[in-house]
């Protein structure tokens, strides 16, 4: 993914998706290191994506406090997006749900959907991204069990997101 050598070039691997905040297994090491990455430096983002990048990252490590923490006081479109994730991955999902309605149609939105329904009969089966009904698969999951197709799904979201994160690299 664009921008993000930087992990794999310290030893690290980033696990996506984040069902939940046991699934999988938050990566103490991983964590500390993103916390305290210089991401304009190591992945040349511009200072006002880095903290949505970051949250993102510690969300896929799994420090959802940190995460949350980053994302809390975001009214644009990016923040209020990556603070629906968090709660999402919570198991909170009406307080997910509330920020995903708080969340104008956000850029990357066609593009997910273009992803995610390319490999998913489900997403396929909605005209458009709707991360609130998307939240509705994850809390129905927690019955079933996250399959496959769930999994590919969240995964294209977070790797979208982070595509759209690295549009805004420094040149």
């Amino acid at each position: 993914m664009a921008g993000l050598g930087f992990v794999s070039s310290h030893g690290f691997v980033l696990r996506l998706p984040r069902v939940s905040v046991s699934d999988p297994a938050p990566d103490p090491e991983l964590i500390s290191f993103l916390r305290n990455a210089d991401l304009e430096r190591l992945g040349g983002y511009n200072p006002e994506v880095v903290p949505f990048v970051r949250s993102l990252l510690l969300l896929t490590a799994g420090d959802l406090e940190r995460a949350h923490i980053l994302v809390q006081e975001a009214s644009a479109a990016d923040g209020t997006y990556i603070h629906g994730i968090v709660h999402r991955i919570e198991g909170d999902f009406d307080n997910a749900r509330y920020w995903f309605r708080r969340t104008p149609v956000h850029p990357a939105a066609a593009e997910i959907y273009r992803r995610a329904a390319a490999n998913s009969p489900k997403v396929a089966s909605c005209t458009t991204w709707d991360p609130v009904w998307v939240t509705d698969w994850v809390e129905a999951s927690k019955r079933t069990g996250a399959d496959e197709e769930l999994r590919a799904v969240l995964a294209i979201e977070a790797e979208v997101l982070l595509e759209h994160f690295a549009e805004h690299m420094v040149e």
